[in-house]
């Protein structure tokens, strides 16, 4: 396995430690605690699979729907 070094200055260093169990190391902790980024790709595969129903589709739509009307009101 490879390895970098990075520089962490003292509030950081602190604050990773503070969420160390144990004899954890800090590559675990670090991807304990942040996660990986979403794929998108994979994603929109498992949307695709498990479709939503048409009445859940129109009930977002109808919620995006009033939050553009809300947020137009506010200008």
């Amino acid at each position: 396995m490879s390895t970098k070094t990075i520089t962490l200055d003292m509030e950081a260093y602190k604050r990773l430690k503070s969420v160390r169990n144990g004899n954890e190391s800090f590559s675990r902790v670090i991807k304990r605690v942040v996660k990986a980024p979403l794929d998108l790709k994979t994603f929109q595969k498992r949307l695709e699979k498990n479709r939503m129903s048409d009445k859940a589709l129109k009930f977002i739509e109808k919620h995006i729907e009033h939050r553009h009307k809300s947020s137009m009101r506010n200008r």
